[in-house]
């Protein structure tokens, strides 16, 4: 049982990478045609938007996804009660935004707004209520079909009907109805596979409701952290500079955006399961942070560097407000995949309560921050985010390690491969400018030379050196799953680790 749990859990994590790397492509290219043809003014107001969207789906889950989740056995009861409640909910809160849409356009900074807002009442309806299936979905690992649901709704929700709208001149409209559409299709296709009772109960188990209550919470936290910011900005710098510093964040974030939302729930879910055993805690956790960081650090290392060739290829001169923005954000980036991974852990040891009060923390500082540098450029008052992410990181991680008895050292060793690549990329990077004189090439060409040799040097790096650079229970774990596991070896492959080594 232990064995078949964990091979479900590496499966589901590795699929999650594989399986999702045409939807981080496909996220990218759509995100790009968009901030092309509808510039930052645009994206500022769908921004906006999203900031009312996000805040009325919490309310309206309330954390009843992640306790069915977290729920060791769970009965139709239990489904019907998350059922009844997150149906309830989200119709009441869909309302309200429907009511009170001119007044939350006016506190964003924007009158036009107000009736896209309106048109998002139904969304946070429809989001809510599939989020009940996914999560029976996410219970099970059943990452594959979770994954293929996403994507398909994505696809045809901003690829097909958003792409097509803004080409005919919708502005912030096709946005808005490419993500109805998303979220439409995704209810449909997850009920589809995940036929529940939808049987409503308002009365069920008093641990249940309070375990949800208690991740809303924390949710809510986390959505102060990364919203409050978007309402200052749009307030004090303007909807344009909102929407510059919105698609510097997306694209930070659209290669991890899948690494991130698999990790949390794969997580989460998994560690549930053993929640009473530390060392099997301890060693899943630390495989999952050396995983995380040997893909994240040296790629943001360099991304960071090279942000105003980043933006200029993808964007265009437009967007020339979003470069040092995108520079923050790849600092951010690291903390934020951490984050990923150890929070799910925390709220599976129970410690839900401990995560919130780090993020009320965290949230605080943000708006506290911002407000302090308001008189500055927004280019300056942004490097407040990496300080709160580091400082939000590290104390759940110090909860998280007390809780599972996990020494310092062992994290390090962990994260000791992604920051070896990453210092070395950075090397390579202030090197190759150094001594490749710009006449020998255009600036393009040092630009592409300035991507391809650290990921030269990395790669070479792993294949010299797998057994540094590679965490140890991470190197034990693919190695233990390279014989009856395809995406293992594939894996394995990929990073350079030979599975007869010892």
């Amino acid at each position: 049982m232990k064995d078949d749990l964990a091979n479900r859990s590496f499966q589901a994590v590795l699929w999650n990478y594989f399986g999702g790397i045409g939807k981080i492509f496909s996220q990218l290219a759509i995100q790009v045609w968009l901030a092309r043809t509808l510039g930052p003014e645009i994206f500022g107001k769908y921004t906006a938007v999203l900031v009312v969207v996000g805040f009325g789906w919490l309310l309206a889950d309330s954390g009843f996804g992640a306790a069915l989740i977290q729920k060791d056995k769970i009965t139709n009861d239990d489904v019907s009660y998350a059922f009844g409640w997150v149906l309830t909910l989200s119709f009441v809160i869909g309302m309200l935004v429907i009511l009170f849409a001119p007044q939350l356009a006016g506190f964003l900074g924007d009158a036009s707004l107000a009736l896209p807002i309106a048109v998002c009442g139904p969304i946070i309806v429809l989001q809510a209520l599939s989020n009940i299936s996914v999560s029976l979905m996410l219970r099970d690992l059943d990452a594959k079909r979770c994954q293929i649901i996403q994507l398909s709704g994505y696809l045809v929700g901003f690829g097909v009907v958003a792409v097509s709208l803004a080409h005919f001149g919708a502005g912030v409209w096709s946005l808005v109805i490419g993500f109805m559409v998303q979220a439409m299709l995704v209810l449909l296709f997850a009920y589809s596979v995940v036929r529940h009772t939808l049987k409503p109960l308002l009365k069920g188990n008093v641990e249940f409701r309070n375990f949800g209550l208690n991740v809303l919470g924390t949710n809510l936290a986390n959505w102060s952290i990364e919203n409050l910011d978007r309402i200052i900005i749009g307030r004090q710098w303007g909807i344009a500079s909102l929407g510059a510093y919105a698609a510097a964040n997306n694209l930070s974030r659209s290669p991890t955006s899948l690494m991130v939302n698999s990790v949390q729930s794969v997580v989460f879910s998994s560690a549930s399961r053993v929640q009473n055993d530390s060392e099997r805690m301890r060693r899943g956790y630390t495989a999952l942070i050396s995983l995380t960081t040997l893909i994240t650090l040296p790629v943001f290392v360099l991304l960071g560097l090279k942000a105003e060739f980043v933006i200029h290829l993808l964007y265009g001169s437009r967007w020339d407000e979003a470069i040092p923005l995108f520079s923050v954000f790849c600092v951010v980036v690291p903390f934020y995949v951490l984050l990923a991974v150890t929070g799910p852990a925390l709220w599976a040891t129970g410690a839900v309560a401990v995560e919130f009060k780090i993020q009320m923390f965290s949230a605080i500082a943000l708006v506290i921050g911002f407000v302090t540098f308001a008189d500055y450029p927004l280019k300056n008052a942004v490097w407040i985010i990496p300080c709160i992410y580091f400082i939000r990181f590290s104390l759940v991680y110090l909860a998280l390690a007390k809780s599972i008895q996990l020494t310092h050292s062992k994290t390090m060793r962990a994260l000791l491969g992604g920051i070896v690549l990453a210092l070395l990329a950075t090397l390579v990077v202030f090197i190759s400018g150094e001594f490749i004189p710009v006449t020998l090439m255009s600036q393009h060409g040092l630009d592409l030379a300035q991507f391809l040799l650290p990921a030269v040097v990395c790669w070479s790096a792993l294949h010299l050196f797998p057994g540094l650079l590679i965490g140890d229970d991470l190197a034990r774990l693919l190695i233990s799953r390279s014989t009856d596991s395809k995406i293992a070896r594939l894996f394995c492959r990929v990073i350079a680790l030979k599975t007869g080594m010892p």
